[in-house]
């Protein structure tokens, strides 16, 4: 019975001699040497010269004999065609009732789990080699966002200087002007005006990307500060684009509110919605802004009328890569776009959406209120 076993087992049985000799091996271990008979196998002078160093089979044969058992012994074996592949041995030391002492063992063929392991340990070195590229490319990004805010900071402190002495020349602060250089100097402010939004722009352009805002909770005039501010930066287009402003949508209060969003992002936020519906809407169109004061919240919302967005393209006014003439997207200037507004309204705790009206496009934006801390 046990013959029967050993010649039927599934992996490799060897029986060899405490000299070395192959005394017995199964029809696995014929076909996985590649041998073409038992007899051809065990013709073989000496089992170590199965291996593939014959050096190891002496040391597998010496720690077999120190330690009487050996489980899992991996080393390279060789077939008759001279191929070299891995191998595990777990072998028992016997001494026979004559005295003599002889070894059995069972052999497995582990070269795919070597080669397993070896893709294994190559895909943790390019994993390793990805991974520092990342943070090496991380760390060029935040270098580049930095600059890009640094460069955006500087440029607005002195532009923001430059539009107030303009407000006090064309107040008369330092003499009546010319009608031809008061315009020009009208003009001039409207540029001033247009490249400090693009400096605001870029900053939260940079934190946006950055994924952080600024935990700054502001107590700010509403129409003034923001409203009126961002209208006069895109007046000149509207007055070319002959739109009609209209606030009876929501009267804004006067004087300040609290509310959870700096000043500077929210600024941003309806930048790009006036830029957006004065795109948009067309010429001669009628643009729209409200507020709404509830327990817990602001509703803010900038309508437009003209043709609403097409309700295939809706889904993708929010989206990262949408592509800008699909979708009421702005693409002058530095404008971050709808996906990145968002993201600003969502990171203060707030949300938007776009609403579609019979006779244009409403986009609508909730702002937590937040106490302010003194």
């Amino acid at each position: 019975m046990y013959k029967r076993f050993f010649d039927a087992a599934g992996d490799v049985r060897l029986v060899s001699s405490g000299r070395g000799k192959l005394m017995d091996v199964n029809q696995a271990g014929v076909e996985l040497f590649g041998y073409c008979s038992k007899e051809e196998l065990l013709g073989l002078e000496n089992v170590c010269s199965l291996f593939s160093n014959p050096g190891d089979g002496s040391q597998f044969e010496q720690k077999l004999q120190s330690e009487g058992v050996v489980k899992e012994y991996e080393v390279e074996l060789k077939k008759k065609d001279g191929t070299v592949f891995s191998g595990s041995i777990t072998a028992t030391l016997a001494l026979e009732e004559d005295g003599v002492v002889s070894w059995e063992g069972a052999l497995r063929d582990i070269s795919w789990l070597k080669e397993l392991q070896e893709s294994y340990l190559k895909a943790e070195r390019q994993n390793r080699k990805l991974s520092e590229s990342e943070r090496r490319i991380r760390e060029l990004n935040q270098h580049i966002l930095n600059m890009l805010m640094i460069m955006s900071h500087d440029i607005r402190g002195p532009l923001v200087s430059i539009a107030a002495t303009l407000k006090l020349l064309l107040r008369g602060s330092f003499g009546r002007m010319d009608e031809s250089v008061w315009n020009t100097v009208s003009d001039l402010m409207g540029r001033v005006g247009n490249l400090i939004g693009i400096a605001q722009d870029c900053l939260g352009s940079a934190h946006s990307v950055e994924s952080e805002l600024l935990k700054k909770r502001d107590v700010i005039d509403l129409r003034q500060d923001i409203v009126d501010a961002v209208l006069d930066e895109v007046s000149d287009d509207i007055e070319e684009r002959q739109i009609v402003i209209d606030n009876r949508l929501g009267a804004i209060p006067a004087g300040t509110i609290p509310i959870g969003a700096d000043m500077v992002w929210l600024k941003a936020v309806f930048r790009n919605l006036f830029k957006n519906a004065i795109k948009y809407g067309g010429k001669g169109c009628r643009i729209a802004f409200g507020f709404e004061d509830h327990d817990s919240f602001y509703r803010l919302n900038v309508y437009n009328s003209g043709n609403p967005v097409p309700e295939e393209c809706r889904s993708k006014l929010f989206t990262k890569f949408a592509h800008i003439d699909d979708v009421a997207e702005t693409k002058d200037g530095f404008g971050m776009g709808l996906y990145l507004i968002r993201e600003i309204i969502r990171k203060h705790e707030g949300d938007m959406w776009y609403e579609s009206r019979d006779d244009g496009s409403d986009f609508v934006f909730i702002l937590p209120k937040k106490r302010v801390n003194s």
